[in-house]
């Protein structure tokens, strides 16, 4: 999500006198340690007005690497409802893994067409309602091999829009909501020696996810994602992040569900869903490095583009920005991140606040 300055400020506040406080731990038994930290939100912007709400991040045991649960909820002025779940399992045998997010939405959101022949400063609004539920579970082939299964579902539900937009005159396929519901094969490879701070080792995952009527959709496409995430050490403290994504959809996807650039994660500075189409290539990279005792710093670029047919000629959309991270938990390397990133023109730029990192 793009947050303003002022919105960003009031979220500083507040995140940094609960960064001060301990994180809680729980011992029911020898075996099993709970830990949790949260803190409380106000926010602003135009979009929103006044927000008022909580996050935070419960971890516990598991086997390879701690299960984690993060959790936010924001209500805000213009009645707009954000409840979001994300989360990662092991089981205590170390076989099984479990990620995803549950959630539930109520959001005005930015739409900018699809394809790269919109013009910068298009831009229309409409709000959305919807249950969301994200699960992959894996199994272990070895040490760092799984394979598994994924089921995604939202049912979205377009309650407003601008009159006279695209998305009010249903041009864009989905436009008039419905229930997107796929399924299908993933492989994940991980070596990481931290999921939280990583500062070796691969992430890769490859899924071909499909929806029809039979997985109960309203809708038919299949999408081949790709995602290869490297950490490389640069001597004992400084770290260098490389991440490529690629996805290929065939078939008819809503517009909701298309490939996106834009957000907290992939090409930070442009907004949420700047750019969509059936297909995207990504590429990018982080150097995270120590400042001072629990505040580290790092500086990112990279390059990103979304199209609807190989023949199709690419425009890559460049970013770049610094961020600060405060170290909250130190035995676990959970950090809170607040980035600043700026992508290609004067509209495509903002800060970032939230729990763990981009890549």
């Amino acid at each position: 999500m793009r947050v303003s300055l002022w919105r960003m400020g009031a979220l500083a506040l507040l995140l940094s006198m609960g960064s001060r406080l301990p994180a809680q731990t729980l011992e029911p038994s020898a075996d099993t340690i709970v830990r949790f930290f949260g803190v409380p939100l106000v926010s602003y912007s135009n979009d929103t007005r006044w927000g008022f709400g909580a996050a935070g991040i419960v971890t516990f045991r598991g086997k390879p690497l701690r299960s984690s649960v993060t959790f936010g909820a924001l209500y805000t002025q213009r009645k707009q409802v954000l409840l979001y779940f994300p989360f990662q399992l092991f089981d205590r045998s170390g076989q099984w893994r479990a990620y995803g997010e549950a959630g539930w939405y109520r959001y005005l959101h930015q739409y900018f067409g699809i394809g790269n022949q919109y013009a910068d400063d298009f831009l229309e609004t409409y709000t959305a309602r919807y249950p969301r539920l994200r699960l992959t579970v894996l199994r272990n082939l070895n040490a760092r091999q799984l394979v598994g299964l994924r089921y995604n579902i939202d049912v979205y539900r377009v309650v407003s829009s601008m009159a006279g937009s695209e998305v009010a005159r249903g041009l864009p396929p989905g436009a008039r909501g419905g229930r997107s519901s796929g399924f299908g094969p993933v492989w994940l490879y991980d070596s990481r020696n931290n999921q939280f701070y990583p500062h070796r080792g691969w992430l890769t995952e490859a899924a071909l996810v499909g929806e029809h009527a039979f997985t109960g959709s309203n809708f038919e496409f299949l999408r081949l994602s790709l995602d290869a995430t490297r950490y490389w050490p640069l001597g004992a403290r400084m770290t260098l992040a490389t991440q490529v994504i690629a996805q290929f959809t065939g078939g008819h996807a809503p517009f909701f569900n298309l490939s996106q650039l834009g957000g907290t994660k992939r090409l930070r500075g442009y907004p949420d869903g700047k750019y969509r189409d059936r297909h995207l290539l990504l590429g990018q990279a982080e150097w995270r490095f120590p400042i001072v005792w629990r505040f580290k710093g790092a500086v990112f670029a990279g390059a990103g583009t979304v199209f609807g047919s190989p023949g199709e000629t690419w425009h890559w959309r460049p970013e770049g920005g610094l961020g600060l991270r405060f170290e909250f938990d130190k035995k676990q390397q959970l950090h809170l991140r607040l980035d600043y990133g700026v992508g290609e023109g004067r509209k495509n730029s903002g800060f970032y606040l939230t729990f763990g990192e981009a890549l």
